[in-house]
């Protein structure tokens, strides 16, 4: 803190703990015993964390604390953590974000955008150890990952990419460039799209885990909403990939780039739903201790309605999130027999909750700041620093306008039932 202005009496109050004890009274009664068990093991071990984070340096040097404790990612089992799924994962954001969002940014980058693809290789019949080495150096936080899609020129059409792989005697190589690549910068892994024939990008498409060893360039996006996470614009020129270091080939990469958008666009849910709260119940404490005019600020109808407002949207996105994840538990993740008619639900939610939860962030950190007044602005609050990260939720994983039109054209398909 550069220079406290805010009140002994209230700075004491703003605490993780205290955060920690009016999530779990608006959010327990939501979740069975073991998943209340988790998020005490997981609130411990924030609490234990958070007096060792030092945000005036970079996120990464706390990847290995995260990887101790199997928290890089708990969609799949990674060795003998547990419990693990959809659910889990929504969870472990949200604790992360309550905690510090830019990790939480980071980590997802690293330990489901990068990460999730490694167990996918394995589910759908990989081989090998190459791919295994990757996936342990990821999820023990001892290598940080990244993933490259968005390329200069095609944001939204994802699918349509200029990067082209080639294949030669002893794997592919690779030339294009990708762009906002969250954690390039530091990336030791770069898992990677690219296309045999631009002109058939869906049945040519490669995925490809690439290490920077092999080549890679990076150049740092000067980015000022998340100063301690590094985001990229990233190079492959004639990137020498080696065959043990494909995921998918001849289009199977098409398959599995949609295959991961629907629990990565959960996943970010989790993270979004984790600033909501937090922005929320930093804004309810303060107002609730912060006197005008003889009595605490809440008690004014501007103030207090607004947030009455704010906490009706958080409770009712992170009952979104957590049914959504439970159906994608129950009837796709763990089934015997993965529902297609659950699969085509989740695809549709994932946009609509991303979307909506995203675009709620920034809302209750707004309407926040607005409540709490010139303080929420300054660093003696971490209400500032969720407003800059609640910029970028919005934004990865697909922005808003994308998710609209995947939901636009959800709504069109509905003419089919006619």
């Amino acid at each position: 803190m550069q220079e406290k202005i805010i009140d002994d009496k209230i700075l004491e109050k703003i605490s993780l703990e205290n955060v920690f004890k009016i999530f779990n009274d608006n959010v327990f009664p939501m979740l069975n015993d073991e998943e209340k068990a988790y998020c005490n093991e997981l609130q411990t071990f924030c609490l234990d964390l958070h007096p060792k984070i030092d945000k005036s340096k970079d996120v990464y040097i706390l990847f290995p604390e995260l990887g101790k404790h199997g928290y890089m990612q708990r969609i799949n089992k990674w060795r003998d953590f547990t419990p693990y799924g959809m659910k889990k994962e929504i969870l472990l954001g949200t604790h992360l974000s309550l905690l510090d969002p830019q990790l939480e940014l980071a980590r997802l980058a690293s330990g489901i955008l990068c990460g999730n693809p490694t167990f996918h290789y394995y589910t759908h019949g990989g081989t090998g150890d190459t791919i295994q080495k990757v996936q342990d150096e990821l999820m023990s936080g001892q290598k940080i990952g990244c993933i490259g899609i968005t390329e200069p020129e095609r944001g939204s059409d994802a699918v349509n990419m200029t990067t082209v792989a080639t294949k030669t005697d002893d794997g592919v190589l690779y030339n294009g460039e990708k762009v906002y690549t969250t954690n390039g910068p530091k990336a030791d892994y770069f898992c990677a799209y690219g296309v045999y024939n631009k002109e058939d990008p869906r049945s040519t498409m490669v995925q490809a885990m690439i290490k920077r060893e092999f080549g890679v360039k990076t150049e740092r996006l000067k980015i000022n909403s998340v100063p301690r996470v590094h985001i990229a614009h990233t190079f492959f020129q004639n990137v020498r990939i080696p065959k043990d270091y494909i995921l998918a080939d001849d289009g199977l990469g098409y398959t599995r780039l949609f295959e991961g958008l629907v629990p990565e666009r959960l996943g970010i849910m989790g993270s979004g739903i984790g600033i909501c709260w937090s922005g929320l119940i930093y804004g309810i404490i303060y107002t609730n201790l912060r006197k005008q005019f003889g009595k605490p600020v809440i008690n004014y109808q501007g103030v207090g309605y607004g947030l009455a407002d704010l906490l009706t949207k958080a409770t009712a996105a992170t009952s979104l999130a957590l049914q959504s994840a439970t159906i994608y538990d129950d009837k796709i993740l763990f089934a015997d027999k993965p529902s297609k008619e659950a699969e085509k639900w989740v695809a549709g939610i994932s946009s609509q909750g991303k979307y909506y939860t995203a675009k709620l962030t920034h809302d209750i950190c707004y309407e926040v700041q607005q409540h709490m007044g010139g303080v929420s602005v300054t660093d003696n609050t971490p209400v500032d620093e969720l407003m800059d990260v609640s910029k970028i939720e919005e934004v990865i994983g697909g922005a808003r306008n994308i998710q609209l039109l995947l939901i636009q054209s959800q709504i069109q398909r509905y003419m089919r039932l006619l």
